[in-house]
């Protein structure tokens, strides 16, 4: 029963929207920033249109089923999923309302691009970087402190965060490489080949370790992001295992729970 109600929670990318605000409550308690509510919600609220809006621009020209369940959830569902967006947008324009003015500021800046993003995903050379960057800045963007100075400290912890988003898109496009080619998607794996991203992964996995241990030197606390390392690591190297059923999905985002440990 719980496999089944979370499979439904991933597929219509829940996970990944909580995973997003869970991860800005932990970085608005390093970075000792005020946090509001609304800013937490409304992080989550668009991070969901995002990933929803993205499938179903993937899905919009079929005529034939897709290829992964993913898809085929969104392709199926896609007039009550344009409707829910529709709804989580407006919802998202009467949190503003309420949101500090410099996450405001910030938000006004980010929206042109990741509209831009939508618009132009399956013309990017590289989507998954340009992703991994919208995830980190809109992370950060409800924890951002008062002052400048308070970044430094959380350098390390920053640049682990994308590094791992960027593993993570990586490595589901590692895996969805077939099917991707299928569907008429573009990815790293399907330009370059899963050989090319194989090795690129293995080149993130020596550089975030490393970085963590050099960030857990002088932030202990690293050692959350040493967890998420472990488990990406561990879904490249039993990737048949959890290729099945698409469990590295449910794995790949469910790491983004992991912080809420700092917040115990």
């Amino acid at each position: 029963m719980f496999s089944r109600a979370y499979r439904l929670v991933n597929l219509l990318s829940l996970d990944v929207a909580l995973g997003a605000m869970i991860t800005a409550l932990f970085f608005s308690k390093q970075l000792l920033a005020p946090v509001r509510v609304y800013g937490i919600a409304a992080l989550g609220l668009t991070v969901w249109v995002i990933y929803t809006t993205d499938r179903l621009m993937d899905v919009r020209h079929l005529t034939e089923p897709a290829f992964s369940e993913r898809h085929r959830f969104h392709q199926k569902y896609s007039k009550p999923l344009w409707v829910a967006v529709a709804v989580a947008v407006l919802i998202v324009c009467v949190l503003i309302i309420f949101i500090r003015p410099s996450v405001i500021v910030g938000g006004l800046i980010l929206a042109p691009v990741i509209l831009i993003y939508l618009l132009l995903q399956k013309k990017l050379p590289i989507k998954e970087l340009t992703v991994a960057v919208l995830y980190t800045l809109g992370v950060l963007l409800p924890a951002w402190p008062e002052s400048w100075q308070l970044i430094v400290p959380a350098t390390g912890l920053i640049a682990q965060l994308f590094l791992i988003a960027l593993t993570n898109l990586l490595l589901f496009a590692w895996f969805e490489c077939d099917v991707d080619s299928k569907m008429g998607q573009a990815s790293l794996a399907t330009r370059l080949g899963k050989i090319v991203v194989s090795t690129l992964l293995i080149v993130l996995f020596v550089v975030g370790i490393s970085l963590n241990f050099v960030a857990m030197i002088s932030n202990p606390i690293s050692w959350i992001f040493l967890l998420m390392w472990f488990v990406l690591i561990g879904l490249f190297i039993f990737h048949s295992y959890f290729e099945e059923y698409e469990r590295y999905r449910l794995w790949g985002d469910a790491i983004f729970f992991l912080p809420l440990i700092g917040l115990v």
